[in-house]
């Protein structure tokens, strides 16, 4: 997988969650959409990084933790469970950007 693709695939992630908080999806697509982001990460992890800058690296590995914590929320919140902590990690991921 390349580095466009990896972006493609988290843009077309993020819009879904935002269509998400529009109109909730079933919990078996926010799970389709978690499993996704781990093969992005797994992608990412093992792809080169020779040729790329630092900045697109960091945002990309910011963009692929900022919807895993999206997609953690939202699975947590269909399932009544408690998000405090989830929304906590979040929080501290937009401190280190």
């Amino acid at each position: 997988m390349t580095i466009e693709q990896i972006k493609t695939y988290n843009d077309q992630l993020e819009q879904m969650l935002f269509l998400h908080s529009l109109q909730p999806m079933a919990i078996e697509e926010l799970e389709k959409m978690q499993e996704k982001v781990k093969e992005l990460k797994e992608a990412f992890l093992t792809m080169g990084f020779k040729g790329i800058k630092v900045v697109e690296l960091e945002e990309i590995r910011f963009k692929l933790a900022e919807i895993c914590y999206s997609i953690i929320i939202a699975i947590n919140e269909y399932l009544h469970l408690n998000i405090v902590d989830d929304i906590r990690n979040l929080k501290i991921l937009y401190r280190t950007a």
